[in-house]
């Protein structure tokens, strides 16, 4: 590891700086003073930089035009601002004190803006802030976001739900590129590694307009680690134990910035045992484990930014098919179980053409799912999805300081081919296209942003058969507009938001021609050949007010979606599996999330964090829609402290979590009780010469509660969920300049 260290560290001294400077000022606005330390972050760099003590910094390699920054620091609102070509190479900016918590930029729409000033509802949290209490899977981690649920089988495998909406609704995109990895299977999980992401910003309702066919229900954005500040070698080594499942979570991290050249590398490894339940004992089969690698490579020339980045998850799930429970804690993989692989790569590239931007970016990935039944040599199931996506988007320069557009293109080309002998869905080949303008108006206290987009998806599978079943040949296409048309009017102290969108999505092969039992879920599925297009319609509203110590919001929405795509029961059976068929109906969603923060002034140390989410939905007959979350309140009170000492207690913190009974349920389901959660911990940091070593432990769910959520797999089969769970994590880390 070091000689390929010091490697790295001399090819990056091989590039010599070729260009310009920019040099910056952050300054106190009421006393005019000095902000040290504040946090420079350059967005189209994804790198930072850190103000001196006189609150001075120096952004090197300075060519490009309109280029965004990002500037906060603790105790004062955060400041979102941008350097056009006419900026001089200095500039001073004033922070406005505050005590709240610093808000983030969101990458998953253009423009690169502050949460707060998207018209488009969109909710970012930092990856550490859900990883406080040592969630199992990044699924687990999204679900504690008001308005996101998961979908479970067992422990590690979870689809995330946004706003009573799964699978093929929601779009994930990770490391720039759309994530494909045979989306529509419930029995297999998000594709996505926690390792090297920063953050999660989640698109709530349709965002077809920039995301295409698919993104009926909501997005799902992963940002990436950002690069070490320049000149910098940055390095970690860590390991989180979860005594529920007795595993140990293993991360370690390298990131190196010399010049133009950026660099990172994480790896991350856990395997984990049979979960155990609140009394039962532990659930067989399933055990799962984890092997997780990213690499960035960031370059920037002149008018020229581009990343090229690789990534690799294996995932290996033990399968469980009845309600048995034992006492061992080994890790050894058993039948059946299933494996699933996954390549990413991607190339983004940022071309500065005067004060107008053009970004490119390629994607490739592979997702090789096999299934292992009776012999561990032998898959019975074999399923090879290649995936090629485009997408390039041209932002204009701003007209009349008012006003900009964007132009767009986007496509995936993608192949799935099976090699096992058993068949689920036939080989198919798609074909996506779209294209799209938005355009965004901001002058005073008001901004607009509306757009509208085409898409056309094709689709043509194969004739295949097995001993079992066929599959005939078809060729389908489908096409769709949407538009969104949405606007921010802020006030002294409240800000109002509204939005109104659409959404496309076409039936995907395995509602169209699914014919099999699927193993995690133990039916039989029927698909349907005549499926129409999904078309969703959404409203959404938004209202918060803010002081210096108090936040509340309320956000409500309705959807509507012609053509809703479900599974409903026959009532009949096939080699003891009940048999499903893929129908459709007309569905309406609506519900909303409401919140509040309160920072008592006499107190500033003392966090009182509330929200409530819920979702009703019900089919054109005022039938309820199945799988459909909880109504959920989560509250945190939480304590933050600071010190100069060599062990600091950082925060301490009690979340509690209350699901109301579910009775709204659909044709094939039970009603599911109300329970209370609750989780206690608290992170500490041991201050060392060089950067901290972080320490967190806690214990999730305190009490031991055994409870079925309405969401889980296993619900049919009265299959709690997990008990008690002890974990307590380290991790050390380096920093040195180079």
């Amino acid at each position: 590891m070091q000689k390929i260290t010091l490697i790295l560290v001399g090819i990056l001294f091989s590039f010599q700086s070729f260009s310009q400077e920019f040099k910056g000022q952050v300054l106190d606005q009421e006393t005019n003073l000095p902000i040290p330390y504040a946090e420079i972050y350059i967005v189209d760099f994804n790198t930072g930089h850190t103000s001196n003590e006189n609150g001075e910094f120096t952004i090197s390699h300075y060519n490009q035009t309109n280029i965004t920054i990002h500037i906060h620091a603790m105790g004062y609102e955060t400041l979102n601002s941008s350097l056009g070509k006419t900026t001089s190479r200095s500039k001073t900016f004033y922070l406005i004190p505050s005590h709240f918590d610093l808000e983030e930029i969101v990458l998953s729409i253009p423009k690169g803006k502050l949460e707060s000033s998207t018209t488009v509802n969109i909710t970012q949290v930092k990856l550490k802030e859900l990883q406080q209490t040592a969630p199992i899977s990044l699924a687990e981690a999204i679900s504690q976001i008001s308005g996101v649920s998961q979908n479970t089988t067992g422990a590690g495998i979870g689809k995330p739900v946004i706003r009573g909406l799964s699978g093929n609704r929601i779009v994930t995109f990770s490391q720039g590129v759309r994530v494909e990895n045979q989306q529509w299977g419930s029995e297999h999980g998000l594709g996505v590694g926690a390792i090297g992401i920063e953050s999660v910003e989640v698109i709530k309702g349709p965002a077809s307009l920039l995301y295409g066919s698919d993104a009926l229900g909501g997005v799902l954005y992963f940002k990436d680690a950002r690069y070490a500040q320049e000149n910098t070698l940055e390095s970690f080594i860590g390991s989180t134990y979860l005594s529920n499942t007795n595993a140990f979570q293993n991360i370690v991290g390298l990131k190196l910035h010399k010049n133009e050249l950026k660099l990172n590398v994480f790896a991350s490894e856990s395997a984990h045992s049979d979960y155990k339940t609140a009394h039962l004992g532990r659930v067989l089969n399933t055990r799962f484990d984890e092997k997780n690698l990213k690499t960035s490579l960031g370059f920037n020339y002149k008018n020229w930014i581009s990343n090229l980045r690789y990534s690799y998850l294996e995932n290996n799930f033990g399968i469980s098919e009845d309600a048995t429970y034992h006492t061992s804690s080994t890790k050894k993989s058993m039948l059946p179980t299933q494996n699933i692989a996954n390549h990413s790569l991607s190339f983004d590239n940022s071309f500065f053409t005067g004060d107008s931007k053009l970004n490119l970016i390629l994607g490739y990935s592979s997702n090789y799912r096999r299934e292992f039944e009776d012999d561990k040599n032998l898959h019975a199931l074999g399923l090879k999805l290649n995936s090629f996506t485009y997408n390039a988007n041209w932002t204009s320069p701003v007209i009349k300081s008012y006003f900009d557009i964007v132009l767009g293109i986007q496509g995936m080309t993608q192949d799935n081919k099976n090699n096992g002998k058993e068949i689920l869905i036939p080989d198919a080949t798609t074909t996506d296209s779209g294209a799209f303008f938005l355009g965004n108006y901001s002058q005073n206290n008001l901004e607009l942003q509306g757009g509208i987009r085409v898409d056309s998806r094709r689709l043509s599978t194969s004739k295949m058969s097995t001993d079992d079943t066929s599959f005939p040949a078809i060729k389908k296409q489908y096409s769709g507009v949407t538009f969104s048309l949405g606007g921010i009017y802020t006030l002294k102290n409240l800000k109002l938001r509204g939005n109104i969108s659409s959404g496309f999505r076409a039936p995907n092969s395995s509602e169209l021609l699914s014919n099999g039992v699927h193993e995690g879920s133990n039916r039989f599925e029927k698909g349907n050949s005549y499926l129409k297009s999904e078309k969703a319609i959404q409203i959404d509203f938004s209202a918060t007010y803010q002081n210096e110590h108090f936040k509340f919001s309320i956000n409500p929405f309705y959807n509507r979606i012609n053509n809703y795509i479900y599974l409903a029961p026959t009532g009949n059976s096939i080699n003891m599996n009940p048999v499903y068929e893929y129908l459709q109906t007309n569905a309406f969603l609506y519900g909303g999330e409401l919140g509040f923060h309160y920072h008592p002034h006499s107190i500033h140390w003392l966090h009182v964090a509330s929200n409530l989410s819920a979702v009703y939905a019900e089919d054109s007959n005022n039938n309820a829609l199945p799988l459909i979350p909880q109504t959920t309140i989560n509250t945190t009170l939480s304590a933050e402290f600071k010190g100069n000492s060599t062990l600091v207690l950082k925060n301490i913190f009690i979340k509690h979590q209350y699901k109301f009974k579910q009775d709204k349920i659909g044709i094939f389901e039970t009603i599911s009780p109300n329970y209370n959660l609750l989780d206690i911990g608290c992170q500490l940091a041991i201050h060392t010469k060089n950067k901290p070593v972080e320490i967190k432990l806690g214990v999730k769910n305190v009490f031991n509660k055994s409870y079925i959520d309405h969401l889980s797999r296993f619900k049919e089969m009265a299959i709690p969920n997990q008990g008690i769970n002890y974990y307590l994590g380290l991790k050390f880390n380096l920093q040195k300049s180079i």
